[in-house]
């Protein structure tokens, strides 16, 4: 393995790319730090109950005070090493700000893929609660795409819309199994020389 490792995975939500970022973890035996989960913590912290009610409640500039404070503690675990960053935007940071990564990778789905993993996890199985289940998660994952496309461009002047500036595999996963996904992960990782 390579000792200096450094993988970066990102992607909407469900597309994929927690699922991938726990197995190649586990593949290559290293850290993975999950920003999502860290921003979260610290929202709880700070009194709120769950992400929606801080992103409804708190303050544009509590929030991008917020972000910040994560995504410097990303920098500081990419300064570690033997680490896998979980985050929708440091394969960008990175990019900008010329911080050497083994690999950054972008996990993408079409929408009605990414409304049908939602629901799976919820394992809902009346048709009428499914249908309207599913009407509500297309509205919060398109909602929260576009609120966090402009946070990120605002914030930092990333194109979010355009992952293949800064990641150097993106990868539609719609058509294919987590098991179908990693292998290819893992291909393209090996042929690049991390092992």
């Amino acid at each position: 393995m390579n000792k200096q490792i450094l993988l970066v995975i990102g992607g909407p939500g469900k597309s994929g790319s927690s699922t991938i970022a726990k197995r190649l973890a586990e593949h290559f035996n290293i850290k993975r730090v999950y920003a999502g989960e860290i921003f979260r913590d610290r929202a709880k912290k700070r009194g709120y109950v769950n992400l929606e009610e801080y992103f409804k409640s708190a303050t544009e500039g509590e929030i991008n005070e917020l972000d910040r404070e994560v995504d410097r503690k990303m920098r500081e675990y990419s300064q570690s090493r033997n680490v896998l960053i979980e985050s929708k935007i440091f394969a960008a940071l990175a990019t900008k700000e010329g911080i050497s990564c083994s690999a950054k990778i972008w996990l993408n789905a079409d929408l009605k893929t990414r409304i049908e993993r939602a629901l799976e996890k919820e394992e809902e199985h009346n048709f009428l609660k499914r249908f309207f289940r599913s009407a509500q998660i297309k509205r919060d994952l398109l909602s929260r795409y576009e609120y966090d496309r402009k946070r990120y461009e605002k914030l930092y002047d990333i194109d979010y819309n355009h992952p293949e500036k800064y990641n150097d595999l993106v990868i539609d996963s719609s058509d294919q199994t987590p098991e179908q996904t990693f292998n290819l992960i893992i291909n393209f990782l090996n042929n690049a020389g991390i092992k």
